[in-house]
């Protein structure tokens, strides 16, 4: 889909494309979640069109349970995140911010004469992004800001399902999207900023749970 495109054509790519994916599909496929999904994830991960679940699954049908809004926020579709850990019982409840987010970005500029509607769902970064420190950097108090939006995403999901943790029924992965290289880490790599509610980069790489994984996995 190019930049240039018109309502005309980009309406004409989306079911030329559907007609590929339905050729390239059989019906064994589809008769394999027909009656119910078992989604391995939910994911709770922002708006942003550069942001998608394909950037760790090959394959996302019934395997990711997706939850999206401006700034990767539980409590503004809490309803269906509690759907997937909940009722669908995904094992991991992943919060995916990501640098460059635009929600942090008008939030720490000011949203004042947006419309209603967004800011009423950005008025629930306040409490992480306020938490910032300003330097001067905005660059860095952006990146900084995004992180913090993942803590207390990760903070309200501990506080909601910390039975679900304590049983190990469920993990809380707070990760960053870094499609910039901010981190040095590589191109589009998604690393670890926090683990069912731990910041500690030390106590986090010591984890069970990330045992397999490499230790530049988790940010610094």
């Amino acid at each position: 889909m190019g930049e240039a495109m018109t309502p005309k054509t980009v309406i004409e790519s989306i079911f030329s494309e559907n007609d590929e994916f339905v050729s390239s599909k059989g019906k064994d496929f589809f008769e394999t979640h027909i009656h119910e999904q078992k989604p391995l994830i939910t994911l709770v991960t922002c708006s942003d069109a550069r942001v998608q679940p394909s950037i760790f699954s090959s394959e996302l049908i019934n395997n990711v349970f997706v939850i999206r809004n401006i700034g990767n926020q539980i409590e503004n579709n809490v309803g269906s995140v509690d759907y997937g850990v909940f009722h669908l019982r995904t094992p991991v409840l992943l919060i995916l911010g990501h640098v460059h987010c635009g929600a942090i970005k008008t939030f720490l500029e000011g949203y004042e004469d947006e419309s209603m509607s967004i800011r009423h769902e950005l008025d629930h970064l306040c409490i992480p992004v306020s938490r910032v420190e300003r330097t001067g950097d905005f660059e860095k108090d952006w990146l900084m800001a995004v992180e913090e939006n993942v803590h207390w995403q990760v903070r309200i999901a501990v506080e909601r399902y910390g039975v679900l943790i304590k049983r190990n029924r469920l993990a809380v992965v707070g990760a960053v999207y870094d499609f910039a290289n901010y981190y040095g880490k590589g191109y589009g790599r998604i690393l670890i900023v926090n683990l069912n509610g731990d910041k500690n980069p030390k106590r986090i790489r010591k984890n069970p749970l990330l045992s397999n994984l490499p230790l530049e996995k988790v940010i610094p």
